[in-house]
């Protein structure tokens, strides 16, 4: 409850801020957003690396932990490219944002290809 409402109270701030900027100077706001971003970024992750450190401790022993490590890591990889992603839109640079988010999905089809690899073992395993 508490994160959340740091959340909100940084969100509030932070839009009084751009719209403050905003009346005296666009270029500022632009810059304010984009720090406010990067904070809410910030302490979202405060908030969810308890989740991450319990995700590992669960998964620590186990055989699937590989499959977990990958949905984990194409989260993250995710949540960080959509972040820049729209700090780029933010900019006015629709075109650098749209290769961001290609070459994100590149490098999360990569990380994926040990995860395909062992289901299609598995597929052709029950089959024989």
């Amino acid at each position: 409850m508490n994160e959340i409402i740091k959340i909100c109270g940084v969100a509030l701030v932070g839009l009084t801020a751009v719209g403050v900027m905003r009346g005296l100077k666009n270029d500022f706001a632009v810059l304010a957003s984009v720090a406010t971003g990067l904070v809410l970024f910030g302490v979202a992750f405060a908030a969810l690396y308890p989740i991450l450190e319990y995700i590992e401790k669960i998964t620590e022993n186990s055989e699937f932990s590989v499959y977990i490590e990958t949905i984990v890591k194409a989260l993250g990889i995710a949540t960080v490219t959509e972040s820049a992603a729209d700090i780029c839109r933010d900019f006015g640079e629709a075109a650098i944002a749209a290769r961001v988010e290609f070459a994100a999905k590149g490098i999360i089809m990569l990380l994926a290809l040990p995860v395909v690899e062992s289901l299609l073992s598995l597929a052709f395993g029950v089959l024989k």
